[in-house]
């Protein structure tokens, strides 16, 4: 999102010759120097800037010609990302439906245009006595066999008896049979259509806030300091390069700051404060990315899905290929050849994403390896990245809980009650603190107060002289001399 204060920190940075401090852009803009250290942060997050360390351990930060062309391609790639977002959320439900009910309304075409060619040249064969149809090929493709194994949904394996019947009055007994309940799934037919066609979807949708998360646990359990190399293995950027750090220092506020012997960490102290202690489950040693499924949904019930849309691609593939030789056919030839397109729709679609899903996770897998290498580097580091992480912990911050004592204004309370029982809680602390603390010093004080004081003893020598000093009497009135005129000018 594009801001006031970040278009003067761009023409700042433009104006300044794309080499600049957080300094020079307070100096440029007048912005508080704080508000453009971040804003310096974003626009370099997002326009690939980079941090450059001088030798007096100063940070300033380095811009590419026309990153200002790179910013605006940025936000114009998030608009368009949430627009595309907006219009695949209203028609992804239609979609879905679309394909399942597609296939259904193909199949009852199919097989109704299966059912008037049967009927004509039935007819035909009536009114002839060749037995022809079908330019004389006769019926041997709907040979009532053939339909009945094509329509029969039952069990395909054969079901034995052990009580002595004759299989033809007893020829299945499933109630013999052990059955296995399937997890909770979704079997919806319709809905398995489009998780056959497209599958259900990224397995890592929430990919980011799992980094993100993750990033922040390891931030608060180094006591607010980080290093690159500790970063590394959940955001997936090269520790040598200080340039991946950007978005984490602009999402949790963050600041480099420069070791005696030149290093970057990166402390947070706004991330460390809270309101309560969090317990945190034991991080994972790398962000793991999961592989595509083809489909979650289960085999079982993906089986009516295979045989309605074998059964379509077959039957439209018969009508295809008998459109020329059967003339009730021919007024319906157009049709006959979309429902061949939508039945081979059902066979090539998924061949393709199997193939996609392949290279998908191939390129997942190469992440995760990455991640998973910067992991393994952190466990025996080297003697420089040791240097680092011992030079961190002289940054660290520790914790600062915000205790319910220490609230001075709740909007649940009227201010000037909050103002009193403020005054109030503070006078209590100190009577109770020192009820504690000073219960035997008072007592003593209490004894010595009470006690009589011991009347001092003086000298003779100084007694001469606070009498000598006793005597010395005024000087009278009519001693003081009269004819001393003033010296003010206005006298």
């Amino acid at each position: 999102m594009v801001t006031q204060e970040k278009d003067l920190v761009i023409k700042a940075i433009d104006d300044l010759g794309r080499r600049v401090t957080a300094a020079d852009v307070a100096t440029k803009t007048g912005l508080p120097i704080l508000k453009a250290t971040s804003e310096l942060n974003k626009v370099a997050s997002e326009t690939n800037g980079h941090l450059q360390v001088s030798t007096t351990g100063d940070i300033a930060y380095s811009f590419n010609v026309g990153f200002q062309t790179a910013y605006l391609a940025q936000g114009l790639k998030k608009t368009c990302q949430e627009i595309g977002a907006k219009v695949f959320k209203v028609g992804y439900f239609l979609l879905r439906i679309s394909f399942g009910v597609g296939l259904i309304l193909s199949f009852l075409i199919v097989i109704a245009l299966i059912i008037a060619a049967v009927l004509f040249a039935q007819k035909g064969g009536d009114n002839d006595n060749d037995g022809g149809g079908f330019g004389g090929g006769g019926l041997d493709f709907f040979d009532f066999m053939i339909l009945r194994n094509f329509f029969y949904w039952g069990p395909s394996y054969p079901v034995y008896t052990s009580y002595g019947y004759n299989d033809y009055d007893r020829p299945y007994d499933l109630y013999d049979k052990s059955t296995t309940r399937q997890p909770d799934t979704n079997n919806n037919f319709i809905m398995n259509c489009f998780s056959f066609l497209f599958g259900d979807g990224s397995p890592n949708l929430n990919l980011e806030d799992r980094k993100w998360q993750l990033i922040a646990q390891v931030i608060k359990q180094n006591n607010g300091v980080v290093t690159a190399e500790q970063l590394a293995p959940f955001t997936g950027a090269d520790p040598t390069k200080e340039d991946g750090v950007l978005p984490v220092l602009v999402r949790f506020d963050g600041k480099p700051e420069v070791t005696d012997t030149g290093n970057i960490v990166y402390t947070f102290p706004t991330l460390q404060v809270t309101a309560k202690t969090l317990s945190f489950a034991p991080l994972p040693t790398y962000l793991k990315e999961f592989d595509w499924e083809f489909t979650r949904v289960p085999t079982s019930s993906l089986v009516p899905v295979f045989i309605l849309a074998g059964l379509n691609f077959f039957g439209s593939f018969f009508l295809t290929t008998h459109t020329a030789t059967v003339p009730i056919l021919h007024a319906f030839a157009g049709l006959i050849h979309w429902l061949f397109l939508y039945g081979l729709l059902f066979l090539i679609v998924p061949a393709v994403r199997y193939g996609v899903l392949k290279w998908l996770n191939a390129g997942i897998d190469k992440r995760n390896t990455e991640r998973s290498k910067y992991s393994d580097a952190m466990r025996n580091p080297p003697a420089n990245v040791l240097k680092k992480l011992a030079e961190a912990k002289h940054y660290r911050i520790g914790e600062k809980r915000i205790r319910k004592d220490d609230v001075v204004y709740t909007t649940d309370k009227d201010v000037m009650d909050q103002d009193f029982n403020h005054e109030d809680r503070k006078f209590d602390a100190e009577l109770k603190k020192g009820k504690y603390a000073g219960n035997a010093g008072n007592a003593e004080a209490d004894s010595k107060l009470s006690a009589p004081k011991p009347t001092p003893q003086i000298s003779a020598e100084s007694q001469d002289a606070i009498d000598h000093i006793i005597s010395i009497k005024p000087k009278e009135k009519s001693d003081v001399k009269q004819d001393i005129k003033s010296k003010r000018p206005w006298s």
